[in-house]
């Protein structure tokens, strides 16, 4: 990083307003403030906005946000792919040689980069970058720094577009007329944002301003298209409205199905006169409708009456809901054995995860990136970065094993399988350091030995002999025919 850019960290990252970021207000609820609003879209609208996103880049931002909300299939298949990422990381050393390091510098160094790091909550805060990114396509963030706590805040995506890219991360060009109706938000924005206002307004600025680097950024998930942002799971928008039609379509017939009509017939004679007082039989049809509930109805008729039905005979009939459901899933790209179907299978569910999860792991490498630029900007971590292991709850026994495999090859991946089993660099050797040096748990709690793993002069009475064979068995532990061949021997 640049001298330039050390120095706006300086001047933006420990000012003033970003040493009270310990308790960032968001929004003052004494304030009248915009409240969102929600639309629901047609299909039709929704296959329109997909025809042009670049023009309707907004609507269809909407449009699944609305469906986050409203569908949960669209929520759980979006936070399927947030968990498919833990974001365990380790710090590595980044252009540095060994042989002419100070190792006490380069403690030092590592700890602070640590501390910033620890300091940033990566495991609450990077999720809700991952759940937008798979949601809307683009993150627009900013970064308030101070000595002891780094707050990510999503900028409003409307208002925001990609024009650069800096360190191999996207920069955040922002639109300062968004103030200009809110000028009460400015208190809840970084103070390059007031600055910057006054610039604009002033005439001295143009209304869009790209801000500063490293402290603004975007991350993106379709990074081979940077001019708009298309939500990842748009193609399936159409398919999940086609299954609350289904829904629909399906509460309609059990309602139907629920009503009955009782069909009163009056008897004729031969001649065709009837066969009762017709006075007579309409107050007795009038006194079993008045006794009907609501969802069956009455009708007095001199004709017979058949009923004529629309619903299928055939039973084998798949059910139109369960297919619409797994269409959904297909049309996403994902197997539909992972939601709640009964031809799951162990290796056709790992199988799938494992190609699933390449999505998720690409926008955590965008990510990483934003974190090492930020690192980078600062004196003590020029010479370290942090990477991001491809670890997730259904993978970690297997990353696991391999770490500890090749660590036991004494290859140095301790520091990588303790992060890939949920103990980070910062708390290995401190753990360590607690539970063995303050807490002497390692002598308070000590295993029980067998003989096995005694020596002779530990054994009682000298214990070792010379005979081999297994140790004998208890009364119980032996079988009925070894019982009776020990009896005849």
């Amino acid at each position: 990083m640049n001298s330039t850019n050390n120095s706006q960290v300086g001047a933006i990252g420990i000012s003033g307003q970003f040493a009270r970021v310990n308790k960032l207000i968001t929004r003052d609820l004494n304030k009248l403030l915009e409240s969102p609003h929600f639309s629901k879209y047609t299909k039709e609208e929704i296959t329109k906005y997909l025809g042009n996103p670049y023009k309707y880049e907004r609507y269809l931002r909407r449009a699944v946000e609305y469906l986050y909300g409203a569908s949960p299939h669209f929520r759980r298949l979006i936070q399927y792919f947030v968990g498919l990422s833990d974001l365990s990381y380790i710090v590595e050393p980044y252009k540095i040689d060994p042989k002419t390091a100070n190792a006490r510098t380069t403690n030092i160094n590592y700890r602070r980069t640590l501390n910033l790091l620890s300091s940033m909550s990566i495991k609450t805060q990077f999720p809700k970058i991952l759940t937008v990114c798979l949601r809307e396509d683009t993150f627009f963030g900013t970064i308030w720094l101070s000595d002891d706590s780094v707050i990510i805040q999503q900028l409003p995506s409307d208002y925001c577009a990609i024009s650069t890219i800096e360190d191999n991360v996207l920069n955040v060009t922002f639109d300062f007329a968004y103030f200009d109706t809110r000028l009460n938000m400015l208190d809840y924005f970084p103070e390059e944002f007031r600055v910057k206002y006054d610039l604009y307004k002033k005439l001295l600025m143009p209304r869009w301003m790209e801000l500063d680097a490293p402290t603004s950024f975007a991350i993106k998930c379709n990074t081979d298209i940077l001019g708009y942002s298309i939500p990842p799971f748009a193609g399936i928008l159409r398919d999940i409205y086609d299954l609350e039609d289904y829904r629909d379509l399906k509460l309609a017939k059990t309602a139907l199905d629920n009503y009955a009509m009782l069909a009163m017939m009056l008897p004729m004679e031969s001649d065709g006169s009837w066969g009762i007082d017709f006075d007579k039989a309409v107050d007795f049809w009038r006194n079993l409708d008045s006794v009907l509930p609501d969802e069956i109805g009455s009708v007095l008729t001199p004709m017979k009456i058949d009923k004529i039905g629309f619903e299928k005979s055939n039973t084998t009939d798949n059910n139109t809901i369960t297919d619409a459901e797994e269409s959904l899933f297909t049309a996403a790209g994902v197997s539909s054995l992972l939601f709640n179907n009964s031809r799951a299978s162990a290796n056709a569910l790992l199988l799938s995860i494992k190609a699933d999860q390449s999505l998720t792991y690409g926008i955590v490498k965008s990510i990483e990136d934003m974190v090492n630029r930020l690192i980078h900007s600062f004196a003590y971590g020029k010479h370290f970065k942090v990477n991001f292991l491809d670890v997730s709850p259904y993978n970690r026994k297997e990353v696991g094993d391999a770490y500890l495999k090749a660590a036991s090859y004494g290859l140095p991946l301790i520091s990588a399988y303790a992060a890939s089993q949920g103990l980070g660099q910062a708390e290995l050797d401190s753990m360590s350091f607690l539970e063995g040096d303050v807490l002497k748990l390692p002598e308070m709690f000590k295993p029980i030995r067998s003989s096995t793993q005694m020596t002779s002069d530990e054994l009682e009475g000298g214990g070792a002999t010379d005979e081999g064979g297994a140790p004998e068995k208890d009364v119980g532990e032996v079988s009925d025919s070894r019982e009776a061949n020990k009896e005849s021997e």
